[in-house]
């Protein structure tokens, strides 16, 4: 029996001493945090959505034509479902 409670006093100095070096390692990160001016930040969060846009290939996020939800959804959009059936008239699917 005292073997096991070697084995818990060991464990519990562990997880102590494990949790101090963590409090310590995030102290040391958030000590002295960078700072920049509001019109920095969202220069460079352009850039960024720009340079990120560019990688793959995307255009602008807006759309030409006024692009409401009513252009793909609305009355006149086509009602096909996955398969090529018709959403007005077949209703087995």
């Amino acid at each position: 029996m005292p073997a096991g409670g070697l084995v818990v006093f060991l464990f519990v100095i562990l997880s102590i001493g494990a949790a101090i070096a963590l409090y310590a390692a995030i102290r040391d990160e958030t000590r002295d945090p960078p700072t920049m001016s509001r019109e920095e930040a969202e220069r460079r969060a352009r850039d960024e959505g720009r340079r990120y846009n560019e990688q793959r290939g995307r255009g602008t996020d807006r759309r030409p034509s006024g692009g409401g939800r009513d252009d793909e959804f609305g009355r006149e959009a086509d009602r096909t479902d996955d398969r090529g059936r018709s959403r007005d008239g077949d209703r087995d699917w």
